[in-house]
């Protein structure tokens, strides 16, 4: 197999598992051309553009995220299966909630534990976009070979529901951050995760759930993400990702909105927080980011948004960055590579 081949492949072979709707998309995505090499730099070439978000507003953001632990009533750890390098189980805490059928729903989890003697450190991972497994269980599999406790968080909804109004997906994330918070109490709790040594890592749109957690969340400590971005009305507004663009026309029709960019202003309008929000409150020095190149799914402005968002050029202090000259599926598929970086960068080397 040729160079090319052994790069088109993998990307053809996520788009195969992963993303049956979008062939037109992706493979535009997967034909993006890029250097032989990924590349660093070690700052934003893009300031944030008008005033970023405050401290003060960013504290009081913080306040949409808050929950009671004793909410959390029942966990239940049940019966896993042993792998050659760790060992996966599912955990489901009985969250309580008034405004769910029943009183309360179950929050589930995917927890891939290292059989390297704890404490260990453990990473978080929000889903990627459908909450479908494949390349989040993939990544969570390859922190587990080296070493680390992962955990995937299992979304209430997914994104790709036309029904949902479109002010309902500040309940969805908001329900998710919680579910990460959550999810670390019980890491706290467990003797094989150091309490020390806990990350959030994404990929795409779990790149853009994983920064929000990060971002409101401060008992974890550094984050990654892939392909990620920050202001969500753009992103939803100008993505080319065929599953999100049905549900962002069907929602247009939904609720009488005729154009973009009577689109991008509503929902700029009803969003009540952005992953760009909370930017201010969290080291540069504690996030790592992946960018792509004339990426049609999170396009490039956005993330540069959150590139920005996390800097502080006054102080030359930025986010560690490796841009990789190519397309949103090949960016976000070579994970592992990424992964390989990101655990010298949590681990400090």
């Amino acid at each position: 197999m040729n160079k090319a081949s052994k790069i088109i492949a993998p990307a053809l072979s996520l788009l195969l598992l992963n993303l049956p709707l979008f062939a037109r998309t992706a493979l535009e995505q997967a034909g993006t051309p890029a250097p032989a090499e990924d590349f660093s730099l070690p700052a934003p070439q893009a300031e944030y553009p008008g005033q970023p978000p405050s401290a003060v507003t960013a504290q009081q953001k913080l306040a949409l995220f808050d929950y009671n632990k004793a909410d959390a009533l029942s966990f239940t750890r049940l019966p896993g299966a042993a792998r050659e390098n760790y060992f996966v189980e599912d955990l489901e805490l009985r969250v309580a909630d008034a405004t769910a059928s029943g009183g309360g729903y179950i929050q589930k989890y995917t927890y891939y534990r290292t059989y390297l003697p704890g404490p260990r450190p453990t990473v978080i991972i929000p889903m990627h976009f459908m909450g479908q497994k494949s390349v989040s269980d993939w990544a969570a599999m390859y922190f587990a070979k080296n070493g680390y406790n992962a955990v995937l968080i299992i979304p209430q909804g997914s994104l790709t529901d036309k029904t949902r109004p479109l002010i309902k997906m500040n309940e969805l994330l908001q329900q998710e951050v919680v579910a990460g918070r959550m999810c670390v109490d019980l890491l706290e709790t467990f003797p094989e995760a150091d309490r020390e040594k806990l990350y959030a890592f994404g990929i795409s749109m779990g790149a853009i759930r994983a920064v929000l957690l990060f971002g409101v969340e401060q008992r974890i400590k550094k984050a990654g993400e892939i392909a990620g971005g920050g202001d969500l009305p753009g992103i939803v507004a100008d993505t080319q990702f065929n599953a999100l663009e049905k549900v962002r026309n069907a929602r247009m029709k939904a609720e009488g909105l005729a154009t973009i960019e009577d689109f991008r202003a509503y929902v700029t309008g009803v969003m009540k927080f952005d992953p760009l929000d909370f930017g201010c409150l969290r080291a540069p020095e504690d996030l790592i980011m992946v960018m792509g190149n004339n990426d049609n799914f999170v396009p490039d402005l956005y993330q540069e948004k959150l590139y920005a968002a996390f800097s502080r050029p006054g102080e030359g202090r930025y986010p560690s960055v490796v841009r990789t000259g190519q397309g949103h599926l090949i960016t976000s598929f070579q994970f592992r590579k990424h992964i390989d970086r990101f655990i010298k960068f949590f681990e400090g080397r």
